[in-house]
C-alpha cells in the first residue's frame, strides 16, 4: 500500500481532531483574511451546518453575529485573543457558550467555542448548596448558643451544666447527622424518636411502643423535634417509665388532624405510664421551656405538658409546612 498523500494526512489529523473534540463540547471554527469561515468542525447539532463561505451574520443570530464580529476584529486590529460568552436558546432550555477567539497571523482568525452549559449548572448548584450549608450552619450555631445559655440558667453546678448540656449537643449533633444523610431533606419521624431513645443509654427500649404515621420532617422540625425527644427520653430514663427501678411504658403516637380548608397537621402524643412521678419531675427547668416554649415556637406549633401523679403526656402540634406525608 502506497504511504498517504499529504492531502490524506490532513484530513486524518483533521478526523481525529474532530473525534477528539467532539465528546468535549468543543467547536472549531476559522476565517479567513476576508472574515468568511473557511472551517467549522463539530459544531452543536442544533446551530446552521452548512456556514462555510459566510460570515457572522449568515452564521448567528444578529445579536450573537454582532458580537463575535466585533471580538474578530479586534483580536485581528490588536493582535491579542479576546473572550466573550453568548447564549442560544435550544428547546425549553438555554445553552451557554465561552468563546476564544485567536489571530492566527494571517489575518484570519481561529475561533474555540465550548459549551459550558452543565458546567455552568453545577457551579450554580454548588453556590446554591454552599448557601444553603452557611445558612443552616448559622441556625445551628443559634440553636446550640441557645441551649448552651438556657442550660447554664437552669444548673446548678459546672459539672450539672457539662452534663446536661453534653447530652443535648449530642442529640443535636445525631439529628443533624441524620439530615445531612438525606441531604438535607430531612428525617422521618420513627427514625428520629428511635435514635434518639438509643441515644440516651436506655437498655428499656423494649418498653417503648412507636405508632402511627411516620411523615419525613423537614431539616429545622428534625433539630428541634429531636431535642424534644432527647428530653422526653432522658427525663424518662431518669425519673420515669425507662429508669431500670419502674414497670412504666413510653407510647408515642402520630397523627393527622384534618382542618376544613387546610392541610392537616401532624400531632405527636408521648405518654409514660405505670409510674410514680416525684418531685425532681414536677420542679420547672429547662427541659421543660424546651417542650412548652422553645419546640413549639421553633416549628410554628403548639404544645401541651402535663405531668400527673402516674403518668407523663406531651402533645405537640406541628403544621403541614414543616413536614412531608
Amino acid at each position: 500500500m502506497p504511504p498517504p498523500t499529504s492531502d490524506q494526512q490532513s484530513n486524518m489529523r483533521l478526523r481525529a481532531l474532530s473525534a477528539g473534540l467532539r465528546g468535549h463540547g468543543i467547536c472549531i471554527l476559522h476565517q479567513n483574511s476576508n472574515q468568511l469561515f473557511d472551517l467549522a468542525e463539530n459544531l452543536p447539532q442544533s446551530w446552521p451546518q452548512n456556514i462555510l463561505g459566510l460570515r457572522e451574520h449568515g452564521a448567528f443570530p444578529p445579536d450573537i453575529a454582532n458580537t463575535y464580529g466585533a471580538n474578530s476584529q479586534q483580536a485581528r486590529s490588536s493582535g491579542n485573543e479576546q473572550n466573550f460568552h453568548f447564549d442560544i436558546g435550544e428547546g425549553l432550555r438555554r445553552r451557554v457558550f465561552e468563546v476564544r477567539l485567536q489571530p492566527d497571523g494571517d489575518d484570519g482568525v481561529l475561533g474555540i467555542i465550548t459549551d459550558v452549559t452543565e458546567s455552568r449548572a453545577r457551579e450554580q448548584a454548588m453556590s446554591a448548596l454552599l448557601r444553603e450549608v452557611s445558612h443552616r450552619s448559622k441556625n445551628l450555631l443559634a440553636i446550640v448558643q441557645s441551649v448552651a445559655m438556657q442550660t447554664a440558667q437552669h444548673s446548678t453546678t459546672i459539672q450539672n451544666f457539662l452534663d446536661k448540656f453534653r447530652g443535648r449537643l449530642h442529640a443535636l449533633s445525631s439529628t443533624q447527622d441524620l439530615v445531612t444523610e438525606s441531604n438535607w431533606r430531612g428525617t422521618y419521624l420513627h427514625t428520629l424518636i428511635t435514635a434518639q431513645l438509643t441515644r440516651v443509654g436506655s437498655n428499656r427500649l423494649a418498653h417503648v411502643r412507636i405508632t402511627g404515621e411516620n411523615p419525613l420532617l423537614g431539616p429545622n422540625a428534625s433539630l428541634h423535634i429531636g431535642l424534644a425527644i432527647h428530653e422526653l427520653g432522658a427525663n424518662a430514663v431518669l425519673h420515669g417509665a425507662l429508669a431500670d427501678d419502674t414497670p412504666g411504658h413510653v407510647w408515642v403516637d402520630a397523627s393527622m388532624v384534618d382542618h376544613p380548608g387546610q392541610e392537616a397537621d401532624l400531632v405527636i402524643e408521648w405518654q409514660e405510664a405505670g409510674i410514680e412521678t416525684g418531685d425532681a419531675q414536677r420542679q420547672p427547668h429547662f427541659g421543660t421551656l424546651v417542650l412548652e416554649r422553645i419546640v413549639p415556637l421553633s416549628v410554628g406549633g403548639s404544645a401541651q405538658f402535663f405531668i400527673e401523679p402516674d403518668s407523663v403526656r406531651y402533645r405537640l402540634v406541628v403544621p403541614a409546612d414543616q413536614f412531608e406525608v
